[in-house]
């Protein structure tokens, strides 16, 4: 009996309906990248590219550029739905710009549909444009790129040579909402005359605004160093010479870091009065010096120490920018409100903290490597 119990309940199952989400792509128009702008009456700009599959497949991928201006985003996205043959599709979107105007004023009312929506793209790669976001998406193909592709391998590749931190729209939304730590992201510069689009440096955030306040790439890996988030493979070229007026390559020296090393120690000597006092020690390797003699130790300890003197000052022109956009980048805020409280007022980090941490930043430096050829 208890056999026959078991048979029916097996057969019942395959009569049983079963129900599932789905999301068809025929149906659907794959958005590949988007911007985000202010029009002179304050509402949303969107821009959309859209990846087009031909009839003729001979003919290759082509791109679809849409725009609508509405009160939020998801009321520019109805509109845009107005525009095209099928259904607004944002789950394979690869890079979201934002223009400088816009993300001056908060950035997140307008990524909140992103956190709220399942398919969005949080992988997604966020950039800040200098001037209108809309006008690079419009380019829809760079160098025989589609514009998604090119804008997200060219940030990806400032993320690889220590340019810009790794950032997405996912690991910027606990810093939005972070007291302790601020974030920067990719700002981008559009020369319109030559159809170019070209990294400026990292644009830097107070909270959920953008200061007005950036890096140039070199500040940025300088930046990244002191934070330690670069261990590795950061490039300089520092001018070390003024000996030689006929051949000025001869004054310059190139190298790469090898191995970085950051101390940093937080200490009060009254109620919401910190210092910090942050030491970076670098392993480099040089790449290029013509002027050579690195055999000789005298050579090499001279050389040393003046790259060593030329990192010291950008490290302090660059802690000075960032106080002065007071975006704590380095999260001292966290380690205040972890080891510190009791020393500050209510238990709550001040507004505006960050610029009146007394940073003294002290660089080391170890020529590891010379090349093969000395």
């Amino acid at each position: 009996m208890t056999n026959t119990k078991v048979c029916f309940i097996i057969l019942s199952l395959f009569l049983l309906t079963g129900c599932w989400d789905q999301h068809l792509l025929k149906n659907t128009r794959l958005i590949y990248g988007m911007a985000f702008d202010l029009d002179a009456e304050n509402k949303i700009e969107e821009t959309i590219v859209i990846r087009s599959i031909p009839i003729n497949p001979d003919t290759g991928m082509a791109n679809e550029v849409v725009s609508a201006v509405g009160d939020t985003i998801n009321d520019t996205r109805k509109l845009i739905n107005e525009k095209i043959s099928g259904e607004y599709g944002g789950s394979k979107n690869q890079v979201v710009l934002l223009g400088s105007e816009l993300a001056k004023i908060d950035i997140y009312p307008f990524l909140d549909n992103f956190y709220r929506e399942p398919l969005s793209p949080l992988s997604a790669k966020l950039g800040v444009v200098q001037g209108k976001a809309g006008d690079i998406i419009s380019l829809k193909e760079k160098d025989q790129n589609l514009i998604a592709e090119y804008l997200t391998e060219l940030i990806r590749n400032g993320e690889e040579k220590r340019i810009l931190p790794i950032q997405s729209i996912q690991t910027i939304c606990t810093h939005m909402f972070d007291e302790g730590k601020d974030f920067g992201l990719p700002l981008l510069q559009f020369d319109p005359k030559n159809r170019a689009v070209e990294i400026q440096g990292l644009a830097l955030f107070d909270g959920k605004k953008y200061t007005e306040n950036f890096l140039t790439p070199d500040q940025s890996s300088i930046m990244m160093l002191l934070s330690g988030e670069a261990k590795s493979g950061t490039e300089f070229t520092y001018k070390v010479n003024e000996e030689n007026k006929e051949n000025w390559v001869y004054n310059y020296v190139s190298f790469q870091v090898l191995k970085a090393k950051v101390k940093k120690t937080i200490s009060s000597t009254s109620s919401n009065d910190f210092s910090v006092q942050l030491g970076l020690d670098l392993a480099i390797e040089i790449d290029e010096y013509p002027k050579d003699h690195l055999f000789d130790e005298a050579y090499a300890k001279e050389l040393k120490t003046k790259i060593k003197k030329q990192m010291g000052e950008d490290a302090e022109e660059v802690i000075s920018l960032l106080q002065e956009a007071n975006s704590d980048v380095f999260g001292y805020g966290r380690d205040l409100l972890a080891y510190h409280s009791k020393q500050l007022q209510g238990n709550k980090l001040e507004k505006g903290y960050f610029k009146k941490l007394d940073i003294q930043s002290k660089i080391e430096v170890t020529i590891e490597q010379a090349g093969v050829i000395y």
